[in-house]
């Protein structure tokens, strides 16, 4: 079954009756013949007297989970397979694991989704997967992740490094003396192997959940020396894409930073693309 045949049969549950369109679906078409389910006339199922406790006993706690997910990500209208959920699922619970050890497009559809070549790119399942990841996209073989992105500067002697969490930046004209450096969203675990740059060093991102987590842990781990680039005034704010559960470490923002978090946490966020800052002047 997929999301939206699910969500019908929780509204059976709710409402009494709904559309026989569902009666597509193999395992609808057994509850019909278990007496779960009955259907009235050629466009309506209506359920029996049995279908509650079943429906309670068995489906509504998956019902639960699959809709928490969903929102949380905003997947309603990719109306994911049934099988599709679970693996995505998995996929989540693994999250921290898969990204730390740069797991490729191919190593994960093969743990995943049964075969290395069954997930793929320019699909909703690759879509869904990269967001769970929160990652730019997914390396295509296993040493994808193993090299920074560089857009050097005209002058050839940069004043500073700018960190870029997405690549925006470096698909532009490059910068008269800043360097950029792309790692690729969440795959960050390759700057470990870096000398520690002898230049000041910046991190651009969204301020939003990913992007402000995925600065503490670059400063807290890996470049203690890096600070968050901030957003020059007026900056642009839009309503929150993905909720906010990151940890705030104050510790590790300087005061301009933490007053303009306290603006947008809960509800608001900060685009990278909007970010506006002198360090780009190309004066």
């Amino acid at each position: 079954m997929n999301w939206q045949a699910i969500k019908q049969l929780n509204l059976l549950h709710t409402e009494g009756s709904v559309p026989a369109d569902i009666l597509k679906f193999s395992f609808v078409k057994r509850m019909v013949d278990m007496d779960y389910i009955r259907q009235t006339d050629k466009k309506t199922l209506t359920k029996s007297r049995s279908y509650d406790p079943f429906y309670s006993n068995t489906l509504l706690p998956k019902f639960y989970q699959y809709k928490e997910f969903i929102n949380r990500f905003e997947f309603d209208s990719l109306n994911l397979d049934e099988s599709d959920i679970q693996i995505l699922l998995q996929i989540e619970a693994n999250r921290n694991a898969i990204v730390k050890e740069g797991r490729s497009q191919k190593e994960i559809s093969a743990a995943y989704f049964g075969g290395a070549k069954k997930l793929k790119r320019n699909s909703r399942i690759y879509d869904a997967v990269v967001k769970i990841l929160g990652v730019d996209n997914l390396a295509r073989d296993e040493h994808d992740q193993q090299y920074l992105f560089v857009l050097h500067c005209e002058s050839l002697t940069p004043r500073c490094i700018v960190l870029c969490e997405n690549d925006n930046k470096l698909r532009k004209p490059r910068l008269k003396d800043v360097e950029l450096w792309h790692a690729g969203g969440r795959n960050t675990a390759k700057l470990k192997f870096i000398p520690k740059p002898q230049l000041p060093i910046y991190y651009l991102c969204d301020w939003d959940n990913n992007g402000i987590e995925i600065y503490q842990d670059i400063k807290a781990n890996i470049f203690q020396n890096i600070e968050l680039l901030i957003p020059q005034n007026p900056y642009q704010t839009s309503d929150i894409e993905s909720p906010w559960t990151v940890q705030i470490k104050r510790n590790l923002f300087s005061p301009g930073a933490l007053k303009i978090l306290d603006t947008v946490v809960p509800e608001k966020w900060i685009e990278e693309e909007n970010i506006v800052h002198p360090i780009f002047s190309q004066n």
